[in-house]
């Protein structure tokens, strides 16, 4: 179960933080014996989050490694790493015993046969392997009968009955294990599966269904200890984290912005696991914001909640600037902002601003004639305006160029690309200062708004175009539907 290749493994040394030791402490030794391998060195990898690093590169000597040092490594899950396949073994160390033999043979490798010597927790670990290893079996095989069961037609109570039994003996087993060893790391792996009880509902099927998913969501970390260091190096929490986020959360800014507020509030009372998840949110929104429609306001309101408050004080200066510049930029296009007026050239040398444009519904689009994505992407567009001008649609296209010189070639790319009929606008100089209100950083940039200027949505593709306008169009169409009938 817990032997595996490890194939996405970050091949460099980090600095390894210690504890000062303690008196009478002996500092960590982990001996590693190893039959039937003939490689010159094994690694010890430890966890930040769910991504192993590697601490330690010790030589085999006597197919012998040994892990040592005077101070102790802080408490979660390690591994150990053995070339050149990057099969690995993992282990458990724990603040009371970082001093323990693990003996293994590598042809025998995937059984886990393994003696540990002077670790309890690891020992323990491993008779909980042992004991899944041989229920698993015993699963796969009904699992197999039962589908053949029900292909066939024949009746599946037994078997269904048989796996009920072989599940509530695995349950037992951990719940059992958890018992009477509350405070070893095994148990805390083990909780990371536990889920609380949903009690029974009332009502209709819809709302029993919405009432158990409420109660689950509310308790789902209820069996986590968040006042535990070790969650740092343990790589089930950020599981746990995701699956909250990304099954458990509706796919909606203001949905996500209250769970990872939520899950930071869980992960505040230890400093570095409090660090570690801000750190690790704000990236993730921030590289979601380039695919995901909306995910921009949960970047901007990390920044502003907790990087403008002094919530990340182990940032250099000129970093936390950077990122308090990055939100700045994202600030002015949030879905549901009014967008900013512009007021750009026509080819004719007139001037319109966006807020002249009377339509129900305006894109805009940032483009350049040099650029090969938005080469890629004015075809979409332009067959998108051909179907949807007649229902209210006008688009803005913007020439994101800024010298003079290079008005010819936008004029000249208007007319190739078939963008006549379109509003085609230039601004040589930045006067409206288009670039920072609608960060031209990267083109294309296309924007929805509506009747009012207000931003629908924003960073979408081209391609996308016409699926959201039509269901923009299709969603406005009910609302005044239910507000006649209403009336």
């Amino acid at each position: 179960m817990m032997l595996r290749t490890l194939t996405l493994f970050f091949f460099f040394v980090i600095s390894l933080t210690f504890s000062p030791l303690l008196a009478g402490d002996s500092g960590h030794k982990i001996t590693v014996e190893i039959e039937n391998f003939d490689q010159s060195e094994v690694y010890l990898a430890g966890y930040i989050g769910d991504t192993p690093y590697i601490l330690d590169t010790v030589a085999v000597k006597d197919g012998r490694v040994v892990f040592a040092g005077d101070t102790t490594l802080e408490a979660g899950v390690y591994l150990v790493v053995l070339p050149p396949d990057n099969k690995f073994i993992q282990i458990f160390v724990d603040d009371k015993n970082q001093r323990f033999t693990l003996k293994a043979n590598y042809a025998k490798l995937d059984e886990q046969a393994f003696t540990i010597t002077d670790s309890p927790a690891n020992s323990l670990f491993y008779e909980y392997v042992s004991f899944l290893s041989a229920k698993g079996p015993q699963a796969r095989d009904l699992q197999e009968k039962l589908k053949a069961a029900e292909a066939e037609g024949k009746s599946t109570e037994e078997l269904q009955k048989a796996l009920e039994e072989v599940n509530n003996s695995v349950k037992n087993y951990q719940e059992q294990l958890v018992k009477n060893n509350p405070d070893s790391p095994v148990a805390t792996w083990i909780k990371f599966g536990f889920e609380t009880d949903i009690p029974d509902f009332t009502g209709s099927d819809s709302e029993v269904q919405f009432q158990r998913y409420i109660y689950r969501k509310s308790h789902f970390f209820e069996h986590v200890d968040f006042n535990d260091a070790s969650l740092y190096r343990n790589p089930m929490l950020p599981k746990k984290i995701n699956y909250y986020l990304d099954q458990l959360t509706p796919a909606a800014p203001d949905s996500i912005i209250v769970a990872v507020d939520y899950i930071l509030n869980k992960v505040k009372p230890v400093d570095k696991t409090f660090r570690y998840y801000l750190s690790q949110l704000l990236n993730q929104y921030a590289e979601e914001a380039q695919t995901k429609v909306g995910m921009d306001a949960v970047y901007v309101h990390l920044v502003d909640n907790y990087y403008a408050r002094g919530m990340a004080p182990w940032l250099e200066k000129e970093q936390l600037e950077k990122i308090m510049l990055e939100s700045q930029r994202r600030r002015p296009t949030l879905i549901g902002r009014r967008a900013m007026n512009v007021e750009m050239r026509k080819e004719d040398g007139s001037k319109i601003s966006l807020y002249d444009i009377e339509s129900p519904y305006t894109v805009l689009y940032f483009w350049r004639y040099d650029c090969s994505h938005c080469k890629k992407s004015t075809p979409f567009v332009t067959e998108f305006y051909e179907k949807f001008k007649d229902k209210g649609v006008k688009i803005m296209g913007t020439c994101v160029k800024m010298k003079e010189k290079d008005m010819e070639e936008c004029w000249k790319y208007v007319h190739e690309k078939d963008m006549d009929d379109w509003i085609n606008v230039v601004d040589p100089g930045n006067l409206s200062k288009f670039t920072a209100k609608y960060d031209t950083r990267i083109t294309p940039r296309i924007f929805i708004l509506d009747k009012d200027k207000k931003i629908l949505i924003n960073r979408i593709g081209a391609e996308q175009l016409e699926e959201v306008m039509t269901q923009i169009i299709e969603e406005d169409a009910r609302k005044l539907k239910e507000g006649m009938e209403s009336k």
